[in-house]
């Protein structure tokens, strides 16, 4: 896909996609014309492996935790994707000391991160984590 097309699916600059290119962090060509054109890893093939993350602002509503951790790994099983980890959390999406978040951004051995909502993994710096994840070859996908 042409890099101005990856900038847009992954949701950062074409500038920062360039910047990624140019570093080696993605693969392609460039072809006589100039046009950068960046090969499909096997993400796009549905063999993402993933960690699922679920939160819930208070432990009052642990029940929904464990309900929205259900949903999202039915939605994942439905789209062929590997579970790697399921992370369900208790605490405020605008408190920057979530452990279990902090230890699954650590991680490396998933691709892609699987959240119910935007602000169940923020309320906040939302983007600033899809950019990091995407500096480290990995995701964020939102069912709703």
């Amino acid at each position: 896909m042409k890099l101005s097309d990856y900038a847009k699916k992954k949701g950062i600059s074409y500038d920062t996609a360039w910047r990624m290119w140019n570093r080696g962090q993605l693969q392609g060509e460039r072809l006589p014309t100039g046009t950068i054109i960046i090969f499909e890893d096997d993400r796009s093939c549905g063999e993402n492996k993933v960690a699922i993350y679920g939160r819930v602002s208070s432990s009052e509503n642990q029940s929904n935790l464990e309900t929205q951790a259900k949903r999202l790994e039915a939605y994942c099983i439905g789209k062929g994707y590997q579970i790697v980890r399921v992370v369900k959390e208790v605490g405020s999406g605008v408190n920057a000391h979530r452990k279990l978040l902090l230890k699954l951004l650590e991680q490396t051995d998933y691709n892609l991160i699987v959240v119910e909502h935007k602000d169940r993994l923020s309320r906040v710096g939302f983007n600033y984590l899809k950019v990091l994840l995407t500096q480290t070859n990995r995701d964020l996908e939102v069912v709703n």
